[in-house]
């Protein structure tokens, strides 16, 4: 990414020397999908036709342009008067994100241009809670997570040792076959709350993120219970995103039998499972099937993920960084995974 960025800038900058390998991946997907233009921003959905009105929902003063979210905005600007001294002086009025991320290459150091790229993440996920209904956050806590967030990730290079695996066909996802689109989820416990928390993925055929979550669960007694409940979480948030073919995956044997079958369940969590079922019945069509944890690991990153929030989280055609490490194959995320 980083040499795709250098290569549009070549001729403006031949004496940009950036330590490109110390970037971590989840930053660096971020960077070029917006350099590329295709964030779902107010202004990118008005220019195809998808939406009216292209104007920021947060300070209602400008374009929502990729460059405008993260860095013009009002709202950003608080948080970047808190943050590192060199991110404050740059300047704004940039052209775009390819000029902005160049113009920060030029003059930051490698962990400078981490930072901005973790924080512009922090901003455009605090954008689309406010645009579901959540509030904007104050900016010194916004700073404050970024700087644990470059922590973390400092500490999951440090000791993480990551060797390459031969998997086996059976570990790998796959995508659906159109129209199809694939709903993975899974639930994490807190042991010493005995509190539970959910995530979910949905993909479609290229694999592509169509919507995420990251959520809060009750007290359970077993992780099958939160399994099936973690079921109902994500089969609800598909329904109401607007998806009716859906290929469901989960990692336990017990869930997905359950929730296939037209015996009635007499267990702890039989109301939930008639939940499911009824629920699937609006679908235009739907399947079962059990896979093994590595074929559910984006939607185990995001329960894990969920251990750390206030407030359930909901993504569209986007997920927070350790989701994207995970389904790209990029291990940083495994300090996450550890903890289960």
């Amino acid at each position: 990414m980083w040499s795709h960025l250098q290569g549009q800038n070549q001729n403006q900058h031949q004496e940009q020397n950036v330590d490109h390998e110390n970037m971590n991946h989840d930053t660096q997907l971020l960077s070029t999908i917006n350099s590329l233009g295709i964030l779902p921003t107010r202004f990118n959905l008005a220019k195809r036709n998808i939406i009216a009105d292209n104007g920021c929902p947060i300070c209602v003063q400008c374009p929502e342009t990729e460059v405008h979210v993260p860095w013009d905005c009002p709202a950003a600007q608080d948080v970047w008067a808190g943050s590192r001294t060199k991110l404050q002086k740059c300047p704004l009025g940039q052209q775009d994100m390819v000029q902005l991320l160049a113009y920060l290459m030029d003059r930051l150091e490698p962990e400078e241009v981490e930072l901005f790229l973790v924080q512009a993440w922090i901003i455009w996920n605090q954008r689309n809670s406010v645009l579901h209904g959540g509030k904007l956050k104050d900016p010194g806590w916004l700073n404050k997570r970024a700087e644990v967030w470059m922590e973390e990730i400092a500490q999951a290079q440090q000791h993480l040792s990551i060797t390459c695996t031969e998997r086996h066909e059976g570990n790998v996802w796959r995508p659906p076959p159109p129209p199809f689109f694939k709903l993975n989820f899974d639930a994490a416990i807190i042991k010493e709350r005995s509190m539970s928390r959910f995530g979910a993925v949905i993909r479609n055929e290229h694999g592509e993120v169509m919507a995420a979550l990251s959520a809060m669960g009750p007290s359970v007694s077993c992780s099958e219970d939160a399994e099936t409940m973690a079921c109902r979480k994500a089969v609800e948030f598909a329904v109401d995103a607007g998806f009716s073919e859906l290929m469901i995956e989960g990692k336990s044997v017990n869930v997905m039998k359950a929730i296939s079958s037209s015996i009635l369940d007499l267990s702890v969590v039989g109301n939930v499972v008639a939940d499911i079922q009824w629920i699937i019945r609006g679908l235009r069509r739907v399947s079962f099937n059990w896979v093994k944890r590595d074929c559910n690991r984006v939607a185990h990153v995001l329960a894990i993920y969920a251990r750390n929030l206030n407030e359930d989280m909901y993504w569209m055609e986007d997920a927070p960084p350790v989701a994207l490490e995970a389904m790209y194959g990029f291990y940083i995320c495994g300090a996450y995974l550890l903890l289960c």
